[in-house]
């Protein structure tokens, strides 16, 4: 049997990635039920890390440690500890659909750093619509529900979440190792296990006492596999392959998935005014991606 063309390779781990991201704000609000989010987040790399490992060494593939690997693991890092921390602890506030559609703004993010900061590209005027518009739907979010307060330092987290994994895709793409993808995953793991280690001690009040129950270990086993290796090892292969911006779109197909596992497995409703405001954002971000759309259409 022949070898898969390269661009099956990228389209079947776009969604793939697509499908576990959906997924995956589920899994961490399911994995905090009887946990708290920073100890639910250590056990999930801690994990990780020996599996990601052991696939490693069956591949037969090495896990280096010159100067440019140590880099580009430590910008791995930002994606898993950096990102995950936040999303963890502002998952106590807020459903997984809404988690996944916070996330869905990465592109935006993307798109004013590669516009202001690395001149790597012009937004079109479309796009800076679709940006008001996205941004003017995460106001109306913060103003609605039943818990404004709690609900808006929910969306803090996650967008300073959001703001470590985009960071992170820019890093990424520019750097030099060349790395395997699960070398670049296990070197990640491995780092952010490590970098837990000096956030734990803030937590030790909150260390889990009494065995979870299997709603949560399914989820944190969800988590260490799928999320935790799999996601992340499609996700660096398609960081080396796609343009920043065409990996993040990723965020963008994935909320109207993961709002219907949210209210399908998890029962999740929302008040109207965060209805509104999800309903902007996701019209802002197709008038924000209108051209591409098209494009794909056509195709």
């Amino acid at each position: 049997m022949e070898p898969e063309p390269p661009q099956m390779q990228v389209a079947s781990r776009y969604a793939l990635l697509v499908f576990i991201w959906s997924t995956t704000p589920l899994a961490v609000v399911l994995s905090i039920r009887e946990l708290h989010p920073v100890w639910a987040l250590a056990l999930r790399f801690a994990l990780a890390a020996p599996l990601a490992a052991l696939c490693l060494w069956m591949l037969g593939e090495r896990l280096p440690f010159h100067r440019e690997a140590v880099k580009s693991y430590a910008a791995g890092m930002l994606s898993l500890l950096g990102a995950m921390l936040f999303t963890y602890l502002g998952a106590a506030y807020l459903p997984s659909g809404l988690i996944s559609l916070l996330f869905g703004l990465a592109p935006l993010f993307v798109g004013l750093l590669a516009h202001g900061v690395f001149r790597t590209q012009l937004l079109r005027a479309e796009q800076w619509v679709g940006m008001g518009m996205a941004f003017g739907g995460l106001v109306l979010i913060m103003q609605g529900g039943p818990h404004v307060a709690a609900q808006g330092k929910g969306v803090f987290l996650v967008l300073m979440g959001v703001f470590c994994y985009v960071a992170s895709v820019f890093l990424l793409k520019h750097d030099k190792a060349k790395l395997h993808p699960l070398a670049q995953t296990t070197g990640s793991l491995l780092f952010s296990t490590a970098g837990m280690l000096l956030v734990l001690p803030f937590f030790m009040a909150s260390m889990p006492r009494a065995m979870p129950g299997w709603v949560t270990l399914t989820a944190l086993a969800y988590s260490v596999v799928m999320a935790s290796v799999v996601a992340m090892l499609c996700y660096f292969f398609l960081v080396k392959a796609l343009p920043p911006a065409t990996v993040s779109l990723t965020t963008f197909l994935t909320p109207a998935f993961a709002l219907v596992w949210g209210a399908w497995i998890n029962g999740e409703r929302f008040t109207t005014v965060t209805v509104a405001g999800m309903a902007v954002i996701i019209a802002g971000l197709g008038t924000y991606f209108l051209r591409d759309l098209r494009a794909m259409r056509v195709a």
